[in-house]
């Protein structure tokens, strides 16, 4: 875990540099430090960090925290003496679930295409389940986290496991796979970033700095069609070791590997899926087929011009609102997963009058600003608007944009699903900890579909043609 990523989840859960000192007992001026990159903690520090960053929960957090109480505070809950709030289903409720039907549809239902594809850091398998639906075959994954692998198997219960760590991977490994189907179509992943730095250099015993070049000399043994590599849209400004820019080293090894490559900065909200959530997308081609590297077209987003008129982007209510309606601490008697954490009363009545778009700091009364976290924290969502990025912390209200539009509390794990564009029978096993990391770290189905479809349709159309009809 690199000095940005922790700064970034403490921004996400609100916790400060001196009560993330308190619990782990490493002086405040060494986590700055580190946060900087102008000093490195041992490993044994880092991962003690780590290990409470990830365990920390919402009542944990607000222990550690100083807390304002008004007497009235002790009594009844706030909202218990107010008139019920609630929701109707939006006018495109119905359309975004018919979307979502048809991805379910697909993903069961594949195309025949005789396409073949492989998958590497595949976490639950969001990317997979789009680049299934749009017909390839996954014959073989990877994943290093054996309760992620878990929910993968579920939902993908015939797909070959190579080893977890990628870097063990062997060349007889990927032999086997060449034997068996003879040719790869394409190759998806999203290396893990987090060896790299933004301003310069880390650890360069980082093993994590070697994840991409693993993940290209496998794909150099392979050799796809195409390969697509998906990361977080900062991956762009981001520097190795020897302080050149990561995306410069991937496109000159993709050149030297025989591919025409590009990358593209892309936001699922383009593509059908109701969340505001930018990524990088390398798109490698390889140069035999005589074409250039591109991507998928935007679907949505009001763009209207002389070549197109793309419908407006799918909401959160768009997405959510047939759920039933749920406050702090209830759950529904239709799905197991849409059941909602049970926050403090003091944390509810810092937010209850707090607008959709606005943060418990925005308001007026100091009394009802919570004592730490920044303007993004404790902030309420918009009905009307694609959702922010469902991160690791969606259950978490004093998170980064977790509070419901309407309802006082975090998102349930049924609303982060349907945001990040996860058909409802899509199946999960585990704690809730396991669970909330992999849909916030995973690709939407949905943008995954789009960018598959594209690449069988333009680089692979007519030989997949040409074997389905081959006597």
């Amino acid at each position: 875990m690199t000095g940005f990523d922790i700064r970034e989840r403490r921004n996400d859960i609100g916790l400060s540099q001196s009560k993330l000192s308190d619990i782990t007992g490493i002086e405040q001026a060494r986590i700055s430090a580190y946060e900087l990159g102008k000093l490195n903690l041992s490993i044994n520090e880092v991962n003690k960090i780590a290990t409470h960053l990830e365990k920390i929960d919402e009542p944990a957090l607000l222990k550690l925290k100083k807390k304002r109480f008004q007497n009235s505070q002790h009594l009844d809950s706030i909202t218990a003496q107010r008139p019920r709030r609630g929701y109707s289903k939006t006018k495109r409720n119905k359309e975004y679930l018919e979307v979502l039907k048809s991805l379910e549809s697909q993903f069961f239902n594949p195309p025949t295409t005789g396409l073949k594809a492989v998958s590497f850091f595949a976490g639950c398998g969001g990317l997979c389940y789009g680049v299934k639906a749009a017909g390839f075959e996954i014959v073989a994954t990877n994943e290093l986290i054996e309760n992620y692998k878990a929910i993968y198997e579920l939902n993908f219960p015939h797909v070959n496991f190579l080893p977890n760590d990628v870097q063990e991977i062997t060349k007889s490994d990927i032999e086997k796979i060449l034997k068996k189907h003879k040719k790869i179509d394409l190759m998806v992943g999203g290396p893990p970033c987090q060896g790299f730095s933004l301003a310069g250099k880390r650890d360069v015993n980082d093993k994590r700095n070697t994840l991409f070049e693993y993940y290209l000399k496998i794909a150099e043994q392979i050799q796809p069609k195409v390969i697509l590599i998906e990361n977080v849209r900062l991956l762009t400004s981001m520097k190795d070791p020897n302080g050149s820019l990561v995306s410069k080293r991937i496109l000159d090894t993709f050149e030297k590997m025989g591919y025409k490559s590009n990358f593209y900065s892309v936001n699922a909200k383009d593509y059908g899926v109701p969340q505001h959530r930018e990524r990088v997308i390398f798109i490698a081609v390889r140069k035999d087929l005589k074409k250039p590297s591109s991507i998928a077209e935007a679907k949505y987003g009001n763009s209207i011009n002389l070549f197109n008129s793309n419908p407006p982007y799918f909401t959160f209510g768009d997405a959510v609102s047939d759920l039933d309606y749920l406050e702090s601490g209830e759950l529904s008697t239709k799905d197991k997963l849409h059941r909602a954490v049970k926050h403090p009363e003091h944390v509810i009545r810092w937010l209850v009058d707090v607008p959709e778009g606005k943060s418990a700091h925005d308001n007026i009364d100091p009394n009802l600003r919570p004592p730490s976290g920044y303007n993004t924290t404790y902030k309420r969502q918009v009905w009307t608007e694609p959702a922010g990025t469902v991160a690791t912390t969606y259950g978490m209200i004093s998170g980064c944009r977790n509070v419901h539009p309407i309802a006082t509390r975090a998102l349930t794990t049924r609303e982060a699903l349907r945001l990040q564009s996860f058909p409802d029978s899509f199946k999960l096993t585990g704690n809730d900890g396991t669970i909330r990391t992999v849909i916030g770290n995973a690709v939407p189905p949905l943008l995954g579909f789009e960018l598959a479809k594209f690449i069988k349709e333009n680089y692979t159309d007519c030989d997949f043609k040409c074997r389905i009809n081959a006597p």
